[in-house]
């Protein structure tokens, strides 16, 4: 009989802690998850109403990387066709968690997803920030201005087969410098652009001392760099985030032919950066 009643009294407590239990986890505010589709050929965006902090993907299938020049915008791409319904984590600069079930889709419902503060996603014109004081409007009546003004002797240029690159100059506005970029294909040839990149690396490779190189990132681009064809010649502006280096360093502006051996490179001292000079008024 006590047996009996020690048994009722334990299960009547254990029953009592379960139910509390239950009560509090699912009285805990859970975390909608939103649904993308990915797919192989095209990138979908997601625009987050602040900075990104750190993402963090359930699969290698699903390829990610904060868009270029932006602070907000993750850019998605299926790293394979057909794979398993996986999950996306983000975590933005106001500490709030993203939860996404990412599906591959041959033709995508929507390229592009806002999400808001109150965490629902909707296709809809969303604000990107970018990564500087300017905005992209700005930094795009910059590019024309500079395009626009007298012609200059180039600061640098380099030539190799029938192509030349020249530094025009180098402009600074508040946190962001432009250089100007001159392309010019003196042979019948088209040159299709592999890769534009600007990096820092050391002036000299001690021996037996591995070299580093750090890319720039680039804020924004205006201008066709992608071909230039023959007997033509292509400028462009590219905005970065403002750097010096230090006097052991080089920046290197690399221009690389698609399926060719052209590449071009121009190797800038920070003597020469650091006398950019103002916007020249259009």
């Amino acid at each position: 009989m006590i047996y009996f009643l020690n048994n009722i009294y334990i299960r009547t407590i254990l029953g009592g802690f379960f139910a509390l239990l239950a009560v509090n986890v699912n009285s805990q505010p859970s975390i909608e998850s939103q649904n993308i589709e990915v797919t192989f050929n095209k990138t979908s965006s997601i625009i987050f109403p602040t900075g990104i902090t750190s993402v963090d993907r359930g699969s290698r299938d699903v390829l990610a990387q904060k868009a270029k020049g932006v602070n907000n915008v993750l850019q998605l791409k299926a790293g394979k066709v057909n794979f398993k319904e996986t999950n996306l984590t983000v975590i933005t600069t106001d500490g709030k968690l993203h939860h996404f079930l990412v599906r591959y889709a041959d033709h995508p419902r929507s390229l592009t997803t806002q999400v808001h503060h109150a965490g629902i996603s909707e296709n809809r014109e969303a604000r990107v920030l970018i990564q500087a004081e300017l905005t992209s409007d700005e930094m795009q009546g910059i590019a024309e201005d500079i395009l626009d003004s007298p012609e200059r002797r180039p600061v640098k240029y380099t030539s190799h087969s029938g192509m030349k690159l020249s530094l025009q100059g180098i402009y600074i506005q508040e946190n962001v410098m432009f250089y100007h970029l001159r392309i010019s294909n003196k042979s019948s040839i088209p040159f299709h652009t592999d890769m534009l990149r600007f990096y820092v690396k050391d002036r000299q490779k001690v021996k037996r001392t591995a070299s580093q190189e750090v890319s720039e990132e680039l804020l924004s681009q205006y201008g066709n760099a992608a071909e230039v064809k023959g007997k033509t010649t292509q400028d462009v502006v590219i905005a970065l985030g403002k750097f010096t280096i230090p006097d052991a360093k080089i920046l290197a502006i690399e221009l690389m032919e698609k399926k060719g051996g052209r590449h071009l490179k121009l190797t800038i001292r920070n003597r020469t950066i650091v006398r950019a000079q103002p916007i020249p008024s259009a």
